[in-house]
C-alpha cells in the first residue's frame, strides 16, 4: 500500500485522512470532492483529528459525541511529493507560475482505485477530482477477486519417488477453492457508480511436458486408491514415452471469463494464470524367459 493512503476502517470512524482532502463548500457547509453526487462531511471527536466520510448524494448520519456513521464510498487526498520541471508532459501545457501539480490517492468501498493521478491546480482555485470511470471500478473489483493459477495436483503424485509410468494413466486437477475454480462475484462502488463483476473459470488447459497439451472444461477430478489404473473420468494423459531429462515439466493455465457491468456500461474480458510442477516418467520393462521343455 502507498504510503499516506486513506485508511478506512469499519466501525464509529470511517475514514481517516492523513493529507488534506480537497474540494468545494457549498450548502450547508458540504464540501463537493469534486464528483457528481458526493460530498464530504466533517466529524469531529474530542482528543481526535478530524475525519471525512463521503457518502453519495447526501451527508452521513450523526452520533454524540460528533462520530461519523455510515459505509464510506470514496475519498480522495493529496500525497506529498515532488511535481517534475516545467515542460514535462504532466503539466499538461500548464506553467507552475499558474498553479500546481497534485498527486491525489483515491478510495473507495475499501480499496484503493486504479490510482493514483496527477491533476493540475489553478492557483486559487479548488483541486476538481476526475470521476471514476465504470472500467476502473470494475478493475478493482476484479482485483479483489483474488483469482488464482491451479493448485496443481496429480497422481500419481509430482512428489513420488517414481512418478508417472509409461503406458499408464495420470490424472491432474486442482484443489477447489473459490479463487481456483469460482466463480467469483465482487462489487466495487464509488459515489453514485457500482459496478459489480464475476470471473467464471472456462477451462484449463495442461501442458504435460511430452509436447502434448490437454484441454479439462473444469477443474478435473481428484484421485482415489480404488481408482488406481484407471483413467481419470474428466482430465487425465497417458505418457507414451520417456521425456527429456526423466522428468516431465507441467504447466496447469487456468482460463477466466470476467463480465462486468455497472454505471450504464458493460464488458468482457479474459484472464489466464499458470502454475507448474515436475513430475518424474520412467519405463517399466518386462522380461520373459521360457524354461525347458
Amino acid at each position: 500500500m502507498l504510503k499516506g493512503s486513506c485508511l478506512l476502517t469499519v466501525g464509529l470512524v470511517a475514514v481517516a485522512l492523513p493529507a488534506a482532502a480537497y474540494g468545494q463548500t457549498g450548502p450547508g457547509g458540504c464540501t463537493s470532492a469534486g464528483t457528481h453526487g458526493m460530498c464530504w462531511v466533517e466529524a469531529t471527536d474530542p482528543g481526535r483529528p478530524a475525519y471525512g466520510v463521503a457518502h453519495p448524494g447526501r451527508g452521513p448520519a450523526q452520533q454524540a459525541g460528533g462520530h461519523a456513521v455510515g459505509k464510506p464510498q470514496f475519498a480522495c487526498v493529496d500525497q506529498q511529493w515532488t511535481p517534475p520541471p516545467a515542460g514535462d508532459p504532466l503539466w499538461g501545457g500548464h506553467s507552475p507560475s499558474d498553479g500546481s501539480l497534485k498527486l491525489l490517492i483515491c478510495q473507495g468501498g475499501g480499496a484503493l482505485l486504479g490510482w493514483p493521478r496527477v491533476v493540475f491546480a489553478p492557483n486559487g482555485q479548488p483541486v476538481v477530482v476526475p470521476q471514476v470511470s465504470p472500467a476502473e471500478l470494475a478493475e478493482q473489483a476484479i482485483s479483489e477477486m483474488g483469482l488464482s493459477a491451479p493448485d496443481i495436483r496429480l497422481a500419481p503424485p509430482a512428489d513420488s519417488p517414481h512418478g508417472a509410468t509409461i503406458g499408464f494413466p495420470v490424472w491432474m486437477w486442482t484443489t477447489r477453492r473459490e479463487a481456483t475454480v469460482g466463480p467469483v462475484t465482487r462489487t466495487a462502488s464509488a459515489g453514485s457508480i457500482t459496478v459489480t463483476a464475476t470471473a467464471t473459470l472456462a477451462k484449463i488447459d495442461w501442458s504435460l511436458g511430452d509436447g502434448t497439451t490437454v484441454s479439462c472444461p473444469g477443474p478435473g477430478t481428484e484421485f482415489s486408491d480404488d481408482l488406481a489404473g484407471q483413467p481419470s473420468p474428466t482430465c487425465g494423459h497417458v505418457y507414451r514415452g520417456l521425456v527429456a531429462g526423466g522428468v516431465a515439466g507441467i504447466k496447469a493455465t487456468s482460463r477466466w471469463e470476467i463480465r462486468w457491468s455497472g454505471g450504464g456500461q458493460s464488458a468482457f474480458r479474459t484472464m489466464a494464470l499458470t502454475s507448474s510442477a515436475r513430475l518424474p516418467v520412467r519405463e517399466i520393462r518386462t522380461l520373459n524367459t521360457r524354461g525347458p521343455r
